[in-house]
């Protein structure tokens, strides 16, 4: 259940429209995979530029920014896919008190990914769902981990090694594979860290590289509840309750009291 839980590790969030959950997410109980350039990050969704160096003394006049940007983005960003969850902070299973550390009282992540408010947020079980994604992705080459956040100066960016890129490697290489193995020497630089104005979405991800089809995962047997939106209608609650009522999940909506996320305690017919 979601009220005592003092195991920050134990539940992982995914915010959603109403939509996308009733006609897309829970019929078939599985989740897409976004592509690297259709998030909301700029990091992310914008175009890296790269500086080139060689240890050989190859020529560099054709490796401007533009050029190896264009040569190395489609591999590095358009083949790779992540899905994003949000979690628990620090919680000591006291329900009160613990408001605030829930991964589903997140007031930006409602206003932002939860249809401002309107939408649902799906609470799955983390270590199901890691058994389980990581049974469906053996055949693909995965990462899963929290992200981190920091700042980053543009005099730190140039000289930075993740945005170097080695001619001699390049050149020998081919531009895909030494995409693909450029992006796992950088990994957690390039898909794991984000700047500190995301901080408060503690987000948990799974990226998936070197894979140019659209990926769907089966969240089946994951799924532990789900958490509605403030300003989801009582219809709309009983509506999403019958589609699911077979898969054994805790229901509760929220209401915000002032500037404060609580349960809204008279919804308890929906069980």
């Amino acid at each position: 259940m979601d009220i005592g839980v003092s195991d920050s590790e134990k539940y992982l969030y995914h915010y959603t429209s109403l939509d996308t959950a009733e006609n897309l997410i829970l019929p078939n109980q599985n989740l897409k995979f976004s592509r690297y350039q259709e998030t909301n990050d700029p990091k992310e969704r914008k175009e890296w530029f790269f500086s080139a160096g060689s240890n050989e003394g190859r020529d560099l006049n054709k490796y401007t920014p533009e050029y190896l940007s264009d040569l190395l983005n489609p591999s590095l960003k358009g083949n790779t896919h992540v899905l994003c969850f949000s979690t628990d902070a620090c919680l000591k299973g006291d329900h009160i008190s613990d408001m605030p550390n829930r991964g589903f009282c997140m007031a930006r992540m409602w206003a932002q990914y939860g249809d401002k408010h309107k939408g649902v947020c799906l609470v799955y079980n983390q270590s199901h769902l890691a058994e389980s994604i990581h049974k469906q992705l053996l055949d693909k080459t995965y990462r899963a981990q929290r992200v981190k956040y920091r700042d980053r100066l543009l005099g730190e960016i140039t000289v930075d090694p993740a945005y170097t890129i080695n001619v001699d490697s390049l050149e020998d290489w081919g531009d895909e594979f030494y995409a693909y193995s450029h992006g796992q020497q950088y990994v957690e630089r390039l898909y794991f860290e984000k700047a500190t104005d995301w901080k408060g979405e503690r987000e948990y991800r799974w990226v998936v590289f070197d894979f140019k089809n659209d990926l769907y995962v089966s969240t089946k047997g994951s799924l532990a509840g789900i958490m509605f939106g403030a300003e989801v209608a009582e219809e709309d609650v009983r509506r999403i309750v019958e589609l699911t009522k077979s898969y054994t999940l805790f229901y509760r909506q929220l209401k915000w009291r002032n500037c404060t996320p609580w349960y809204h305690y008279g919804g308890s017919q929906w069980v």
